[in-house]
């Protein structure tokens, strides 16, 4: 592959990963008003379950060799992202508005509650500066090949957000779910859906990073926290750090098994 032609490729996944998300987070603050009943539960109840499930089974096994059959192995990644993307967008194309709100916020408090919505969101890209992001996508064994340099396994980090708990994408997506001036019924119900989206993801990603790194994971569990942060930075004890550097098979989806977002 030329640099030109992998150049393109990162544009594209990263315009089809990444203004989704920008999507449902503009949509999420808007709370998506409007009337709708008991059938607009059930229809975004029955629309967030189909793209949870695809999610979920392209991050298995099986779900990758197929991936793997249509578009190459070391194409896998990018795929599921890209899916995943496109298929998040269909979710908020689906979603419907349900009548009524939990709160809506005026004055003072409207404006406390934006900036803290606000402040996930930059704390969200943060986080992403503190893990390769590249690999997170997918496109960087695509880069070692391109420019002919073996790629780096991965190991666990410690550094910034991650030294002060195990899943602060988590944490903070989560903020994002649920702060806000205005909390509709929709935006209730999606929040409450994805919430327990992300929960059981993160069960099942502690399993496989424990089964990926093995005791050096235990030793990050036992002194580090899931979601609730430390008061004081962690580090790895010198004998234990091997040259760790960001990585999203150590972090990193969904949500995503052995990754934030998968």
């Amino acid at each position: 592959m030329s640099r030109t032609t992998y150049r393109a490729l990162a544009v594209a996944t990263r315009v089809t990963t990444d203004v989704p998300l920008l999507w449902m987070f503009v949509a999420i603050h808007l709370a998506w008003p409007g009337h709708g009943g008991i059938e607009n539960v059930l229809w975004n109840a029955s629309a967030f379950a189909a793209w949870a499930l695809l999610h979920s089974l392209l991050a298995r096994d099986a779900g990758r060799r197929v991936l793997s059959r249509w578009v190459g192995a070391d194409f896998v990644r990018i795929g599921y992202v890209v899916v995943a993307g496109l298929t998040l967008s269909g979710l908020l194309l689906a979603w419907r508005p349900v009548s009524g709100q939990v709160w809506a916020a005026t004055g003072a408090a409207a404006w406390v509650l934006s900036l803290l919505y606000v402040a996930s969101l930059v704390a969200l890209v943060f986080i992403t500066l503190h893990f390769d992001y590249a690999e997170f996508l997918g496109l960087r064994r695509i880069a070692d090949r391109v420019a002919s340099r073996p790629t780096r396994p991965a190991a666990l980090s410690v550094e910034g957000p991650y030294a002060y708990c195990r899943h602060p994408m988590y944490l903070a997506m989560l903020a994002a779910f649920w702060v806000g001036p205005v909390m509709t019924l929709g935006r209730l119900e999606f929040a409450t859906l994805s919430t327990l989206y992300l929960l059981i993801g993160l069960r099942l990603e502690e399993r496989n990073l424990r089964r990926e790194l093995g005791p050096e994971y235990d030793l990050y569990c036992a002194n580090v926290p899931m979601l609730a942060p430390r008061l004081t930075a962690w580090r790895l004890p010198e004998g234990d750090r091997g040259g760790a550097r960001p990585a999203s098979g150590a972090h990193g989806s969904d949500s995503d098994a052995a990754r934030e977002c998968t």
